[in-house]
C-alpha cells in the first residue's frame, strides 16, 4: 500500500479515515477523520498487554503519523470514559495540543489523570443531541446504553457525508445507572441517511441480545443470598450499574458492603458526585465491615482479570492487609474475561480454592454478567433503524471485524475491513487508497 499523497491530507474533501489504534485490536482506541486539511480526533485510548509476571504493560499509539505527515488535530472527541477510550491521553495530550470534548462524566475522570501542576488545552464538556461546529466538521453525541454512564456514539457530518461512529454500545432497556438509548435520534438519523456506521466490533461473532442491568442485578441476588459466609464480587470499577445493584442486594440480603481497591474507591467517588449513586445505604469502610460476622459481610472488589496488585490477586495470595479469606467463603466474578489474561485469572482462581474458597463465574450462573458490547440481535436492530449505506467493522480483532463485516453484508451493507495505518476514502464506496505509519508506544507505570 502507498504512502498518502499530500492533497489527499491536506486539500482534498474526501472525507478520510484512518485508525491508529482499535483496529485488529483490542485497546489502544484512536480514529481519526479529515477533510480538506482539517483533522479530528475520536477516542484516545490505551492498550494492556499481559506479561509473564502477571502484569500488564500499558501501551499508547503512536504519533509517527501525525508528526511525519504534518497532521494537526483540530479536536480530540470522546465517546466515554473507559480507559481503552481517554487512558492515553494524560501520555498524548500534551503533543496533540487541541481541545477535548467529552462528557461531564468523562471530562471529569480525565481531569483526575491530569497533572494540574501543567498546563493542559481546554477541555470542552457537551450536551448529548446538540450539536457542535469544529471547523469543516459537526459533530453530535448520542446517548447509548453501555457499562459506564454517559456513553455516546457520535455523528460526524463532513464533505457531504454523515458517518455514524458507534463507541462502544448495547441495547438495555434497564440500564439501572443513567439514560436510555436515544432510540427516536437513531430513526431519526436513518430518515436523514447516514452514509458510513464505524461500528463496535466485541460482540459480532455472539448470536442473541444483549442481558440487561436489571437481569444482572436478579442473578447475582440470587447468586449471594444462598451463600452462609463472606460473599466477595469483582467486578470493574467503571460499572456504576453493578455497584448500584451490589449496594441493594447488601441491604436485601441482610448484608453490609465495602469496596476494596483504589479504583473502585474513586470510580463510585466520581458517580456520587455526579449524582449516579444513591443506594441504600451504601458502602460502608474496610474497617467496619471487617469487624462484622462474616455472614454479614459482602464485599466488591478489584482484579477480574487476574491482576497480582489488585484486591482481588492480594486476597488469593493471602497478603491483602484488610481481609483474609477463609474457607466456605465465597467470590462471584461478575465480569467478562479479556482476552489475553486467561493465565494470570487462573492463577488467582487457584490460589482461592487452595483456600477452600467457592468460585462463581459467568460460565457456571451466566447471570451474573452483561457485556457492554452488542450480540448480534442489537445490532440488527441499531442498523435496521439507521438504514446505513456502508459499514467499517473496528474495535476487535481481525475474528471479530470480519464476522461483523459478514454480518452487515448479510442486512445489505457494504464497506470493508480496516486495518491500523489504511486511510480510507469516504467520498464514495470506502476503499483504502494508502497506509500511514502505525503502532504502540510502551509506556513507564509509576
Amino acid at each position: 500500500m502507498p504512502a498518502p499523497r499530500f492533497d489527499q491530507l491536506h486539500r482534498q474533501p474526501g472525507p478520510w479515515f484512518v485508525a491508529l489504534g482499535g483496529a485488529g485490536m483490542f485497546g489502544a482506541n484512536f480514529y481519526l477523520y479529515g477533510s480538506g486539511g482539517e483533522w479530528i480526533a475520536v477516542d484516545c485510548g490505551f492498550a494492556l498487554t499481559p506479561t509473564p509476571s502477571g502484569r500488564n504493560s500499558v501501551s499508547v499509539p503512536s504519533l509517527a503519523a501525525l508528526e511525519r505527515h504534518d497532521i494537526k488535530l483540530s479536536a480530540l472527541l470522546i465517546t466515554h470514559g473507559h480507559e481503552d477510550h481517554i487512558g492515553a491521553i494524560p501520555h498524548l495530550w500534551r503533543a496533540l495540543d487541541c481541545p477535548i470534548y467529552a462528557s461531564p462524566f468523562a471530562a471529569q475522570l480525565i481531569r483526575a489523570k491530569l497533572d494540574p501542576g501543567l498546563s493542559w488545552p481546554r477541555l470542552q464538556e457537551i450536551r448529548p443531541l446538540e450539536p457542535v461546529g469544529i471547523g469543516a466538521f459537526q459533530a453530535e453525541w448520542i446517548p447509548v446504553t453501555h457499562s459506564i454512564p454517559e456513553s455516546h456514539a457520535i455523528v460526524l457530518e463532513v464533505a457531504g457525508k454523515r458517518l455514524y461512529h458507534s463507541g462502544d454500545w448495547k441495547l438495555d432497556p434497564q440500564p439501572l445507572v443513567g439514560g436510555l438509548t436515544a432510540q427516536a435520534r437513531l430513526q431519526a438519523l436513518g430518515r436523514q441517511g447516514v452514509d458510513v456506521i464505524i461500528g463496535d466490533s466485541t460482540n459480532a461473532p455472539v448470536a442473541g441480545a444483549s442481558r440487561s442491568e436489571a437481569a444482572v442485578q436478579n442473578g447475582l441476588q440470587d447468586a449471594i443470598r444462598p451463600c452462609r459466609q463472606r460473599v466477595i464480587v469483582t467486578c470493574f470499577a467503571s460499572n456504576l450499574a453493578r455497584l448500584h445493584s451490589l449496594a441493594e442486594i447488601a441491604f436485601d440480603c441482610g448484608r453490609y458492603a465495602a469496596l476494596l481497591g483504589r479504583s473502585l474507591v474513586s470510580m463510585h467517588g466520581f458517580g456520587r458526585a455526579q449524582g449516579y449513586l444513591n443506594s441504600r445505604p451504601g458502602f460502608i469502610g474496610p474497617w467496619e465491615l471487617g469487624h462484622l460476622p462474616r455472614e454479614q459481610q459482602l464485599w466488591i472488589c478489584t482484579g477480574s482479570q487476574g491482576e497480582p496488585a489488585a484486591a482481588l490477586g492480594r486476597l488469593a495470595s493471602g497478603n491483602h492487609p484488610h481481609l483474609s479469606l477463609e474457607p466456605g467463603d465465597t467470590v462471584v466474578f461478575s465480569s467478562r474475561l479479556i482476552p489475553g489474561n486467561e493465565e494470570a485469572l487462573a492463577r488467582i482462581k487457584q490460589g482461592l480454592k487452595e483456600q477452600g474458597v467457592e468460585l462463581i463465574d459467568d460460565d457456571m450462573q451466566p447471570a451474573v454478567h452483561a457485556s457492554g458490547h452488542p450480540p448480534q440481535d442489537d445490532l440488527r436492530q441499531l442498523y435496521g433503524w439507521l438504514k446505513a449505506r456502508h459499514l467499517l467493522p473496528v474495535h476487535g480483532e481481525p475474528y471479530h471485524q470480519q464476522t461483523h463485516m459478514q454480518f452487515g453484508r448479510s442486512l445489505g451493507l457494504g464497506g470493508l475491513v480496516p486495518n491500523n495505518g489504511d486511510l480510507i476514502d469516504l467520498s464514495a464506496q470506502p476503499c483504502k487508497v494508502a497506509e500511514l505509519p502505525h503502532g504502540l508506544v510502551e509506556i513507564e507505570q509509576r
